[in-house]
């Protein structure tokens, strides 16, 4: 924004100087030349007002004790661990985000009696305009009822684990922060024999 005001002021002067005689049509053309300066300002003030929360996705999961294929082995079957791949879009081409910790809860959700099987934190960061960022974490589970999961998959069925996302997210305009605002989402992501999302498409986290 600053670069196109400082080149609009250097076009006027430049049209002033050499294309329009020294004394004529002064006030008419400095007009000329505040408008184009400030019209754009105002339009990006503005548009910099309309603010959208930043949208989150979960990338990739692989749960290796989940699969099921041709090549897997018992080592494959100890590792209990989920492997994500978490993506955060800011869509707002005015506006820069921070995000304070990210706070990742997993459920097994094809059981909702069963409490949180894993959790993880992920250390906050600041987002510009119109980025996309990943975060790749490994979380460790707690009573996730394997065997149950693997004889699911195994006959062919899927089960489903529930990934919840909180954090908090401070907008950043014209160079300072607003207040910081709390963000809560979260999405089930179906899995099946590969250890992986059933359709191997990214899935949105939503509030």
């Amino acid at each position: 924004m600053y670069l196109f005001i400082f080149s609009s002021s250097f076009l006027c002067v430049v049209f002033y100087k050499h294309i329009i005689p020294m004394g004529k049509c002064c006030i008419s053309i400095w007009t000329i030349c505040i408008v184009i300066i400030l019209t754009p300002v105002i339009v990006i003030l503005s548009l910099s007002f309309v603010t959208h929360k930043p949208r989150l996705y979960i990338q990739d999961m692989y749960v290796p004790a989940l699969k099921t294929t041709t090549g897997s082995s018992n080592a494959t079957r100890l590792n209990t661990f989920i492997f994500i791949d978490l993506k955060l879009q800011n869509v707002m081409p005015f506006n820069g985000l921070r995000y304070g910790d990210l706070n990742l809860t997993f459920f097994y959700a094809s059981n909702t009696s069963l409490p949180a099987v894993g959790n993880y934190t992920a250390a906050g960061f600041y987002q510009g305009l119109k980025k996309t960022a990943h975060r790749r974490v490994v979380v460790r589970t707690s009573g996730l009822p394997w065997d149950d999961a693997f004889v699911k998959v195994s006959g062919g069925s899927v089960v489903d684990i529930r990934v919840e996302l909180a954090t908090t997210v401070k907008l950043r305009r014209c160079g300072r922060y607003l207040e910081r605002e709390a963000m809560v989402v979260k999405a089930n992501v179906r899995l099946d024999g590969s250890g992986e999302e059933v359709n191997k498409k990214t899935v949105r986290l939503v509030g």
